[in-house]
């Protein structure tokens, strides 16, 4: 654990690429106690988010895994390590001993317990909110039933079936199949943190309205009821647990809630607690350096929606962005918020702001009236009727323009990247 005063916890999120490692990202990218790197070993989107990004790395399954990315911690010091796959976070649960070093949530038995539904099952069996497993075909007199991977997550191959021929063709097309018992009521996952001390504390249910490839893009915030922080408790005070944990339950054709699965990494729609408060991710750095956590909830959150993002990389070296006044950086006006977060986002890169514009006011004027400081501007160059902005702009920059003929003069001039106001926030971190 760092132990100077000032010195940042280096935090890995490995992979870096998926959605909730894009929610680990976002969760901690301004903390001011984080120093935030994205591993993968494939390419994918992480690039593009973690500013500190180091991709190729072998897989799990490779023979040199294990000396690459002890490497790895050794040179970025890292502190803490994000395992955003279940699988993942299994392998380096048994594996992980770098002094000094934690992995959330990184306790062997618990890492595998929480990997295999069948153990879940077993470890939890007998208690009322544990759905029915049958171990074989024979036991089932009642249909229909359901046939899930043991070591699926997000409802990837779960198959509802109706009979014994049914059963035994989904059984046959899946590797390690569980037979449970149909639950045909309302679905919800439990977002959870346990801390250092195995104090359980913060239980956050949510629903599950709307959900694309296994991901909740819909949730609705609810209260812990007494049956819901029953079962986390009890999870809880089984399992060794530090850090962000999630369960999902669904209801029988009682209303009972009962398991369908539990995990301990981030899930992706964490945040949704996040929305309202809640920064599981933060949290767990809190507790590395051993803070106690009160959570401060926002009651006033009830909803959340998401969508997919989109990032773009642009092959091209600049030092200068050169760009429009009006329509472009201010619109009706108010200053456009992603052209600004982009220009933000490029004078931290050491990139040069340069206002190009027709404006026929006083231009002064007009950035103040939209709350604009002219001091972002490298200089702000005012363009005549009979001038062409491409005279102005230099061969190593970009240009941003609302105006599609000033674009395409720009481009057949200088041939250099021209963007519209819509193609800004595909560069936006």
């Amino acid at each position: 654990m760092p132990t100077e005063m000032n010195k940042k916890v280096n935090v890995l999120v490995f992979p870096c690429g998926s959605e909730n490692a894009a929610e680990i990202h976002q969760a901690l990218r301004y903390s001011l106690h984080v120093e935030l790197y994205g591993a993968s070993s494939v390419d994918d989107h992480g690039r593009f988010r973690f500013e500190r990004y180091i991709g190729d790395l072998p897989k799990i399954s490779d023979d040199r895994f294990d000396g690459v990315f002890s490497r790895l911690l050794a040179d970025l010091e890292i502190d803490m390590v994000f395992a955003t796959h279940d699988t993942v976070l299994e392998y380096l649960a048994a594996r992980l001993d770098r002094p000094g070093c934690m992995l959330v949530n990184g306790n062997p038995r618990s890492a595998a317990l929480a990997r295999r539904k069948s153990a879940t099952h077993r470890r939890f069996a007998g208690a009322d909110w544990v759905p029915r497993v049958f171990d074989s075909l024979e036991e089932i007199s009642e249909w229909p039933v359901i046939v899930k991977p043991d070591l699926g997550q997000g409802g990837v191959g779960v198959t509802l079936v109706h009979g014994l021929r049914e059963a035994r063709d989904a059984m046959q097309k899946m590797q390690d199949p569980v037979l449970v018992e149909y639950l045909p009521g309302a679905e919800i996952t439990v977002d959870c943190f346990t801390d250092r001390k195995r104090k359980l504390v913060w239980i956050g249910p949510r629903t599950r309205e709307r959900v694309r490839a296994g991901i909740t893009m819909r949730s609705r915030l609810l209260d812990a009821t007494p049956d819901i922080e029953a079962i986390a408790r009890e999870i809880n005070d089984a399992l060794e647990l530090r850090g962000p944990w999630f369960f999902q339950l669904k209801a029988d054709g009682n209303g009972r809630w009962k398991l369908l699965e539990m995990s301990c990494r981030v899930a992706g729609t964490m945040v949704a607690q996040r929305a309202r408060g809640i920064n599981l991710p933060l949290m767990a750095v809190q507790d590395f350096l051993e803070r106690d956590l009160i959570a401060l909830e926002n009651p006033h959150v009830k909803l959340v929606e998401r969508n997919i993002a989109t990032r773009a990389e642009l092959d091209f070296e600049y030092d200068t962005v050169f760009v429009d006044l009006d329509d472009t950086l201010i619109l009706n006006g108010f200053a456009v918020p992603q052209t600004m977060a982009f220009l933000y986002q490029s004078i931290a890169a050491g990139k040069k702001i340069v206002l190009l514009t027709r404006h026929r006011f006083d231009v002064a004027k007009t950035l103040a009236s939209a709350r604009i400081d002219s001091g972002i501007f490298e200089r702000i160059v005012v363009v005549r009727d009979d001038e062409s902005k491409a005279d102005y702009v230099t061969p190593t920059s970009i240009f941003i323009d609302n105006h599609f003929p000033e674009r395409l003069n720009v481009a057949k001039k200088r041939a250099i990247p021209v963007l519209d106001v819509d193609m800004v926030e595909f560069l936006i971190r």
